[in-house]
């Protein structure tokens, strides 16, 4: 049997329980304009540093 890693939230970094998914735990804790929001900064981030490797 595979060890798996424990999943984390991006978010907030709790560490979730091994019944639990990514899936549930943002949805049951974080509002979907914080989620909204990470993913948001996160797009900008990889935009930002794509256009400074491209330079």
């Amino acid at each position: 049997m595979a060890y798996e890693l424990p999943v984390e939230c991006p978010i907030c970094h709790d560490v979730l329980e091994p019944d639990r998914t990514l899936e549930h735990h943002l949805l049951r804790t974080h509002s979907h304009l914080e989620v909204a929001r990470h993913v948001a900064s996160t797009q900008e981030r990889v935009a930002v540093s794509a256009d400074a490797t491209a330079n």
